[in-house]
């Protein structure tokens, strides 16, 4: 079973990106729901109907290449990446954090279909940067 990250292959490294923020705002929710903090929660609720749909992609594609099948659990995919189960935070750095999660949700960093095209093209431009350039035809001297 593979394991890690792919930076050769744009597409999947997007998705393990995706994956990531994903994983990371629900550590954070979940977190914040633990603390009493209800509020962020439906926050991140909210969030992760709008983006469902990118998010399942992303689960479906990493579950193909992790585990060789679409319907892969979600936590056997973030620990195929290494990703952490759970979230702590000491109350002062939590407290801000939950406060701030619906405000931060809100902002272009976290549309994940916007998030994804923004890394496919890095991506793209990355490997473009890394082929050789092709040298111009050159005619056969008698």
């Amino acid at each position: 079973m593979p394991q890690g990250y792919v930076f050769d292959r744009p597409e999947l490294l997007a998705d393990q990106l995706i994956w990531g923020i994903a994983h990371g705002v629900r550590l954070l929710a979940q977190a914040c729901a633990r603390a009493g903090k209800g509020e962020a929660a439906e926050a991140w609720v909210a969030w992760q109907e709008r983006e469902r749909l990118r998010i399942l992609a992303a689960n479906r594609r990493l579950g193909l290449h992790y585990f060789g099948r679409e319907d892969a659990p979600a936590d056997a995919v973030s620990s195929a990446l290494g990703l952490a189960t759970a979230l702590a935070l000491p109350p002062d750095r939590l407290a801000p954090a939950c406060a701030s999660l619906a405000e931060a949700l809100a902002q272009p960093r976290y549309d994940l279909e916007k998030r994804r095209e923004e890394l496919l093209a890095k991506g793209r431009e990355a490997a473009s940067a890394q082929r050789p350039a092709v040298l111009p035809e050159t005619k056969a001297t008698p």
